[in-house]
């Protein structure tokens, strides 16, 4: 019979490869890893790792096993086997933990199973981050080499509940004072796992806008304050000063202030308030391209700068990426995964300081000088030319790892920002996506994203306007986006305050038509969505009864006017008008707010009463006789 040789499997954590010395190393052993995170309340965790191996041969046993963790940080390294405890050899280097265990058990033969393990701890693996708590595990490679994996990880429930996870858990517990949430080797294979722990984030936000006209004329410029993404981001404004002279939303949902400036004018404006971040549903439906808005593919296909949908190369990757009988989730999803796993991130690029956007079909060409411009202009080019409507998102990503989480958007020598897609999925939405992060961090943000992202502006109709905060510059070094985490949680729970008033001129005569101006204010902190006017009269003939008006923010004022005309010239009597305004907040509760305001209309042959009469006789015969008392003191002269 002949001797059985040593074979010397590797296990390596990211960012290493699993790899094996032989490349028929998975034919001859069957392995099997369960593998524990318990995390304290601290945020340091103890990783426990069994291992079986099971020969399927006689020709080869395991002598020794190699460990490579993608941390230094790791401490009091334990390793055992049947025989008893293992003295494992630990080597850090390069930023990585090398353990090397040695066995004294030796199992031989067909069916025989060798059962080791290791034990460590790793610092700091889960993070406090302002409101949650969140976790970033290391990156499994090698895994269709493995026949089953679970993964545990155990967390204290005092840190909330379950927020997010990727990959989706297959199941979730509790043990004492511990809530667990449990993985297989199907999941674990789609990515880096990422989980969240909490309700929602707060972030504190100080933004500065340096405006100046140049010219000698007249100008203005508009600024993107921070605009709410409904189910994700609810902005509730502090303060903005100085105010504008008036705030639009536009086609994308940004919300523009407008500064009318005058020759050679500059002018500072500091917006300060805070950002919720909320996680919405991502169960996407498989329904097909003929279920979304026609509206929304004519105005979200289109080809723009930097976004070369009608190039052949941009139009023939999207064919081969894509299948009209699938879904629309399904077809993005494809487009992503291409995305995020053929471009390389080219981080010399941000040593050179200024960032030149390359657009989509350079990237398709330069596949390994992309940073997030690149990421994000490819995806959203390849997603438009297959029909699905996509859309460009700048704003602040927080990120505590710039080499997984690296942000690279600089806009005219602006504050460094991020760049990511926005997709539509019909019956889901609007859905964000980040390929940049999920190529750094070896992790999914398509199936999961998370609540890092702060949303500035939206570019959809244009992929250049307009500008994010942080663009709005009169000195290269100024630093003009300030981020901090809040904690005052109660603001969340702002509400939108609503103010009418209702405005008629100073005399309403038939026959002639009279108009009722309707001012609307938004006093408070927050935006009120879905915004419908309703106009109920007792007297005139009402010209329109209901206006849409859509989103109000903050500070913002919107004017409407309805048309009273009167039945003839005998039309006399009070005209009574009511105005209901209905609304929605950002959760979708319905809100309520009237007003009346009356108005004496008069005939023709009445125009005055008789009080009026008689002031205005008065102060004509004051004219008439001031006038005569002048002229004869002048020609006394």
């Amino acid at each position: 019979m002949a001797k059985p040789k040593a074979l010397i499997p590797l296990l390596l954590l990211f960012p290493i490869f699993f790899a094996t010395p032989k490349a028929q190393a998975a034919s001859e052993f069957k392995t099997s890893y369960s593998t524990t995170y318990t995390v304290a309340e601290t945020g340091d965790a103890s990783v426990t790792q069994n291992v079986t191996i099971e020969n399927l041969t006689s020709r080869y046993f395991v002598s020794q096993y190699k460990f490579t963790i993608g941390s230094d940080e790791l401490a009091n390294v334990k390793a055992w086997d049947t025989t008893g405890a293992l003295a494992p050899e630990v080597e850090k280097k390069d930023g990585e933990t090398v353990i090397t265990i040695k066995f004294k058990a030796r199992e031989f033969g067909v069916g025989k199973k060798l059962n080791f393990g290791i034990s460590y701890k790793f610092p700091n693996l889960a993070q406090k981050n302002g409101l949650l708590w969140e976790l970033n595990l290391p990156k499994l490679s090698g895994l269709e080499e493995i026949s089953t994996y679970a993964l545990t990880v155990a967390v204290p429930k005092s840190s909330g509940p379950l927020l997010y996870s990727f990959p989706n858990p297959i199941s979730t517990g509790d043990k004492g004072d511990k809530q667990t949430i449990n993985f297989d080797k199907a999941g674990l294979s789609q990515g880096a796992p990422r989980l969240a722990f909490g309700q929602f984030q707060l972030y504190a936000l100080s933004l500065t806008y340096h405006l100046k006209n140049p010219s000698v004329t007249l100008g203005y410029t508009e600024i993107t304050l921070p605009p709410d993404i409904m189910g994700y981001q609810k902005i509730i404004q502090k303060s903005l000063f100085p105010h504008p002279d008036s705030i639009r939303v536009d086609g994308d949902g940004n919300y523009l202030a407008r500064y009318n400036l005058g020759p050679f004018e500059k002018r500072d404006v500091v917006w300060e308030g805070f950002t919720a971040l909320y996680y919405p549903s991502r169960n996407f439906s498989k329904a097909g391209q003929s279920e979304i808005p026609t509206d929304l593919t004519q105005k979200y296909t289109q080809s723009q700068e930097y976004w070369e949908t009608q190039a052949v190369e941009i139009k023939a990757q999207a064919a081969k990426l894509t299948d009209p009988s699938r879904g629309v989730a399904e077809n993005a999803r494809a487009l992503y995964n291409f995305v995020s796993q053929n471009l390389s991130y080219d981080y010399a690029r941000l040593e050179g300081g200024e960032l030149t956007r390359l657009g989509a079909l350079a990237a398709l060409e330069q596949k390994n000088k992309a940073v997030c411009m690149e990421y994000t202009d490819l995806f959203i080019a390849l997603s438009r030319a297959a029909s699905i409507p996509t859309r460009e998102v700048n704003g602040f990503a927080y990120t505590t790892d710039e080499a997984d989480r690296p942000l690279s958007l600089r806009i005219e020598g602006g504050d460094v920002l991020h760049a990511w897609p926005q997709v539509y999925i019909p019956q889901t939405g609007w859905v964000m996506v980040d390929p940049t992060w999920g190529s750094t961090s070896g992790s999914n943000y398509f199936s999961a994203f998370d609540l890092s992202h702060i949303v500035f502006v939206v570019k959809g109709e244009s992929s250049e306007y307009p500008l994010p905060a942080g663009s709005y510059k009169t000195n290269p070094d100024q630093k003009d986006v300030e981020v901090s985490f809040g904690s005052e949680t109660e603001i969340a729970e702002e509400e939108p305050a609503l103010e009418i008033q209702i405005d008629f001129p100073v005399y309403a005569i038939s026959p002639f038509a009279t108009a009722a101006t309707i001012k609307i204010r938004n006093t408070g902190k927050v935006s009120a969505f879905n915004a419908r006017l309703g106009i109920t009269n007792v007297l005139l003939t009402l010209d329109r009864e209901e206006f849409e008006l859509g989103t109000i923010p903050p500070g913002a004022e919107v004017v409407k006017e309805a048309t009273l005309t009167p039945e003839n010239a005998l039309t006399r009597g009070e005209e009574k008008i009511s105005v209901t305004l209905a609304a929605e907040d950002f959760s979708g509760n319905e809100l309520s707010f009237e007003q009346e305001a009356t108005k004496n209309i008069r005939p023709i042959y009445l125009p005055l009463t008789l009080p009026e009469f008689i002031v205005a006789g008065v102060a004509l015969a004051s004219i008439v006789f001031g006038r005569k008392v002048l002229l004869t003191r002048l020609l006394k002269k």
